[in-house]
C-alpha cells in the first residue's frame, strides 16, 4: 500500500508552527513515507534470516547461529563482509565512473543497482555511520568517485534468490525494479563470473569451514583457510560487523503497533526536527533520541547522506553525526546519563516532557525475535512477546529510556 503524507498531524499547537514550517520548507514529511519502506525492508531481511546471521553477541541468540572457532563472527557474516568490501563497493565505483563517462552533461546521478541481501544489510549499516562511510569511500576510491557512490536511488531494497524474475502480475514500479535487479545481477556476473550473486544463508550459517580469508581491499580471493584477525575486519577503524550485530535489534524496537500509524510517523518527523534543533541550544551535549525519532533519523540518513547533511545544516547549522556505539544501559553509564540530560534539555527548551507513547525503549528482544518466524506475529502483540525476553533493563521499559544511538560531533560516528 502506498501512502502520501504531506500535512502535519492533527492537533499541532501554535508554538509548533515554526517547526512545521521548517518541515514543509525542507520537504521532510517525505521521511514518514520512507520510514514505512524502511521498516518493510528490515522485516524482509529478518524473515529471510539475513540480519539474524549477524547477531553474534545477544544472549538470546539461538545455537543455529554458529561461529568461527577463532572469531565471534560466523562464516556467513565474514563472507558477506568480503563480498561487500571487496566486490560490491569496487563494482559500484567502476559502474559510477562508467556512468559519469557516458553522461554528456557531466552531472552526478545516483547508483541504481540493487544488491543481494547480505550485501544490502552491510551497506545499510555502513551508511548509518555517515561520517565513517564518507571517509572510507573518499580514502579508498578518491573524492571524485565518493560523491556518487555515497548514494543509492533505492535506499531500502534488496533482491532475494527466491524472487521470480518472470512474474508478469506486477505494476509498473515493480516491473522497473525487476529490470534494475536484473541489471545488477548481470553486471555482477560479468565482473565476477566465479562468484555467485547470492550467498546461501543456510549453508553459510551452518558451515563448519575454517575462518574466511579477509585480506586487503584489492584482493578478490575466496579462500577459507586463513585465520581472520580484527584488523582485517575493520574498515579504516570502523567495525562494520559489530555495527550490524547491534543494528539487528533495531527492528524489535520499532515494531510496536504505533510505527505503522500515519499520525505517529508524521509526529515523529516534527519531533525529529525539534531533536536536531537541540544542537543549537547545546552543541556539545550528547543527545539521545526516542525510538520514534530514531526511526526518522535513520531513514533520513539512509535516503541520502548528501541531503541529510544539507538538511542538518539548514536546521541546526551543523552536520550531526550518528553514533550507535552507546549500547550499555547500566544506570549511571554514558547512555543513561546522556538520556537524562536530554530529557532536562528538552523540558527546558520546549516546556514538555521528553516522552512518546509507544516510541520508547521496549526492553531487550525476547528469544523468539531471533527466529525468522517472529515476523509472522501481529505487531499488536509485541508487548506480550516482550515478557519472554530479557528483563535485565526492565526498569527502563516504556518511559525511562530512549534509543541506544546518539548525536556525536566526532568523526568516530
Amino acid at each position: 500500500m502506498t501512502t502520501s503524507w504531506t500535512v502535519p498531524p492533527k492537533g499541532a499547537t501554535s508554538n509548533m508552527m515554526d517547526i512545521s514550517q521548517t518541515v514543509r520548507n525542507l520537504d521532510l514529511y517525505r521521511l514518514a513515507n520512507l520510514a514505512v519502506q524502511h521498516t518493510q525492508f528490515l522485516r524482509s531481511l529478518h524473515c529471510n534470516g539475513i540480519t539474524l546471521q549477524f547477531s553474534f553477541s545477544s544472549k538470546s541468540t539461538p545455537s543455529f547461529l554458529s561461529s568461527c572457532p577463532h572469531s565471534t563472527k560466523n562464516y556467513y557474516a565474514l563472507n558477506a563482509l568480503r563480498r561487500y568490501r571487496d566486490l560490491w563497493l569496487p563494482l559500484l565505483a567502476k559502474q559510477t565512473s562508467m556512468d559519469v563517462g557516458s553522461d554528456s552533461n557531466g552531472t552526478d546521478e545516483s547508483v541504481s543497482l540493487i544488491p543481494p541481501p547480505d550485501v544490502a544489510w552491510l551497506w545499510h549499516c555502513h551508511r548509518l555511520a555517515p561520517a565513517r562511510y564518507s571517509s572510507y569511500i573518499k580514502t579508498r576510491f578518491g573524492p571524485d568517485t565518493s560523491k556518487k557512490i555515497l548514494e543509492t536511488e533505492v535506499a531500502f531494497a534488496a533482491q532475494f534468490s527466491h524472487e521470480c524474475p518472470d512474474d508478469v502480475d506486477v505494476n509498473a514500479e515493480e516491473a522497473n525494479q525487476a529490470i534494475v535487479k536484473q541489471k545488477a545481477r548481470e553486471i555482477w556476473r560479468d565482473a565476477y563470473p566465479l562468484e555467485p550473486f547470492f550467498q546461501d544463508a543456510e549453508t553459510g550459517a551452518n558451515s563448519e569451514s575454517s575462518p574466511l580469508l579477509l585480506t586487503s581491499p584489492t584482493s578478490t580471493s575466496t579462500s577459507k583457510s586463513v585465520l581472520v584477525d580484527q584488523q582485517s575486519l575493520d574498515l579504516d577503524g570502523f567495525d562494520l560487523l559489530s555495527s550490524a550485530d547491534h543494528q539487528c535489534n533495531f527492528l524489535w524496537q520499532v515494531s510496536g503497533i504505533n510505527f505503522e500509524n500515519e499520525e505517529f510517523l508524521c509526529d515523529g518527523v516534527l519531533e525529529y526536527v525539534k531533536f536536531l534543533k537541540l544542537k543549537n541550544v547545546a552543541p556539545n551535549q550528547v543527545i539521545v533520541p526516542t525510538y520514534q525519532i530514531d526511526l526518522i533519523w535513520h531513514t533520513h540518513i539512509l535516503a541520502s547522506i548528501h541531503q541529510y547533511d544539507c538538511d542538518c545544516i539548514a536546521v541546526s547549522g551543523r552536520t550531526i553525526h550518528h553514533d550507535d556505539s552507546l549500547n550499555d544501559r547500566t544506570e549511571g553509564g554514558k547512555l543513561d546519563v546522556s538520556f537524562q540530560e536530554t530529557k532536562r534539555l528538552w523540558k527546558d527548551t520546549y516546556g514538555e516532557e521528553y516522552y512518546c507513547i509507544g516510541g520508547m525503549y521496549r526492553g531487550e528482544p525476547p528469544y523468539d525475535f531471533f527466529h525468522r518466524e517472529w515476523i509472522l506475529s501481529p505487531l499488536s502483540t509485541g508487548e506480550d512477546r516482550l515478557q519472554s525476553g530479557s528483563t535485565a533493563y526492565a526498569r527502563l521499559v516504556g518511559i525511562h529510556a530512549g534509543s541506544s544511538t546518539a548525536t556525536s560531533d566526532h568523526s568516530s560516528s
